[in-house]
C-alpha cells in the first residue's frame, strides 16, 4: 500500500513511516505549512529526517492523488486540516487525521459533512487511546477515571495539542458521552472536572511541565487500580499503526465520528472555561 504523509512539522510524520515503512508499505510525503512558530520551523529538519529514511516528496497535493492508496495528515497545525483534507476529497480514499482533528468544532462539523457527503473513509485520534494499559481495562464497568498527565501548552490555555490524550483515554474508559467540563489553572498545573451524562465524574490533572508519563486510576464500584503509561514506552505508536492498517484496508474506522466531534468540543469548551 502506498501512503501519502502531509505536514512534516511533527515528530509523527518520522515516527508513523518508520513504522509503516516496517510492514513493507511505501510512503510519499508532503510537507504543509503551519501557522505556529514552534512547529514552522521544525518543518526544514523534520524533513530532512524523513529523506533520511529514503521518503520521496510530491510539491503538490494534488500528485498525490494519483500516487496514494490513503492518507495521513500529520500537520500539528490544526488550522490547515480543513483545507489540507478539501484537496483529497476528489480521489475517494480513506484519511487519517492525526490529533487535534480540528481546531473547532465548526471546522470539525465541516469536515464531517464533507466526508460523509462524499463517502470518505475518514478517522481520527491520538495515539493513546490504543496504550497497552488502557486497551486492557477498557471493557471493565468504570465509574470514574483519574488521570496525571503532562500538558505543555503551545499557546496559553489551549488544550488541543495535549490536553486531547488523556481527554481521549478517559472517553475510552467511560464509553459515555460527556455532559460538562470545568477548569481550574494553577501556576503548574491545570486541574480539569469532566462529568458525564449519568452524573458521574472523572479527571485529568495536567502538568505544564517536567513530566513525561501518564498515570490513571480507573474506579469499579469495588476497586480501584492504578496504571502507568512510562515515559519513553511508544507502544501506542505501534498500536495505532495496525488500527490505520486495518482502517486504510477494511475502510471502516474503529472510532465514531460522532465521539471525535464530541472531543473538538470539550476541548473548545476546556480552552474557554481557561481564558
Amino acid at each position: 500500500m502506498k501512503i501519502g504523509v502531509i505536514g512534516t512539522d511533527s515528530s509523527h510524520a518520522v515516527a508513523f513511516s518508520e513504522r509503516l515503512l516496517a510492514k513493507g508499505h511505501q510512503i510519499v510525503a508532503y510537507q504543509g505549512g503551519s501557522t505556529i512558530a514552534l512547529s514552522k520551523t521544525r518543518i526544514a529538519t523534520i524533513s530532512a529526517q524523513m529523506q533520511q529514511i529514503g521518503v520521496p516528496f510530491v510539491e503538490a497535493l494534488e500528485q498525490m492523488q494519483i500516487q496514494c492508496d490513503a492518507f495521513i495528515i500529520t500537520s500539528v497545525d490544526a488550522t490547515q486540516h480543513f483545507e489540507q483534507f478539501k484537496q483529497l476529497v476528489s480521489c475517494k480514499k480513506p484519511v487519517f487525521i492525526d490529533k487535534p482533528f480540528a481546531k473547532n468544532s465548526v471546522e470539525a462539523t465541516a469536515i464531517i459533512k464533507l466526508a460523509s457527503e462524499q463517502a470518505i473513509p475518514l478517522m481520527s485520534s491520538s495515539a493513546l487511546r490504543f496504550a497497552d494499559p488502557v486497551q486492557a481495562v477498557k471493557n471493565k464497568c468504570i465509574e470514574a477515571v483519574d488521570i496525571s498527565a503532562p500538558l505543555p501548552m503551545l499557546e496559553p490555555n489551549d488544550y488541543f495539542y495535549y490536553g486531547i490524550h488523556a481527554l481521549e483515554m478517559i472517553c475510552v474508559l467511560k464509553k459515555i458521552p460527556i455532559k460538562d467540563v470545568s477548569v481550574q489553572n494553577h501556576q503548574q498545573q491545570h486541574f480539569i472536572t469532566v462529568r458525564f451524562e449519568d452524573d458521574t465524574v472523572s479527571t485529568i490533572r495536567g502538568y505544564l511541565q517536567n513530566r513525561q508519563s501518564f498515570q490513571f486510576v480507573t474506579h469499579t464500584s469495588s476497586l480501584s487500580e492504578m496504571y502507568t503509561i512510562a515515559e519513553g514506552d511508544l507502544h501506542f505508536y505501534d498500536r495505532l499503526i495496525d488500527e490505520l492498517e486495518r482502517f486504510f484496508m477494511t475502510k471502516q474506522s474503529p472510532i465514531a465520528l460522532a465521539e471525535t466531534l464530541q472531543i473538538i468540543r470539550i476541548l473548545e469548551k476546556m480552552t474557554q472555561h481557561a481564558k
